[in-house]
């Protein structure tokens, strides 16, 4: 869970971003103390600043988190440069669980690159056809 840590330095106020346990602090912003305590204005603009410097190192950490792809470990999708493999990693980071996705008789995911569909079936066989062949 991040956290932000707020640290006395040297008369200044510094505001420290943590993204769990196991990383290192990374340094948000800072301000004088004696103005911090002296003026709301300046307390409210810099409680202002350090959540938009937090948000958008948070932003960056879920941005740089790609566990989906990971979810096709096993299929050629996972590796795969091929347009259709874009989409079904971007697929696969829709759903909850691999199992939610389509696949073919061969185990593949039905819009794989590797899988070729002859033919489908769609509709009912007794409602009536268009005259346009």
């Amino acid at each position: 869970m991040s956290a932000v840590y707020f640290v006395q330095e040297a008369g200044r106020g510094c505001a420290y971003w943590r993204a769990d346990n196991d990383t290192t602090d990374v340094f948000l912003c800072a301000v004088a103390l004696d103005v911090y305590d002296s003026e709301s204005e300046v307390r409210d603009r810099f409680a202002a600043l350090v959540e938009a410097v937090a948000a958008c190192y948070r932003r960056s950490l879920v941005a740089g988190t790609d566990t989906p792809a990971s979810r096709l470990a096993g299929f050629p999708c996972e590796t795969c440069k091929t347009p259709e493999a874009d989409d079904i990693r971007h697929h696969v980071a829709q759903v909850a669980d691999v199992s939610e996705l389509e696949l073919s008789p061969g185990g593949l995911p039905i819009n794989c690159c590797k899988v070729r569909v002859v033919g489908g079936m769609t509709g009912r066989p007794d409602t009536p056809r268009s005259a346009v062949r």
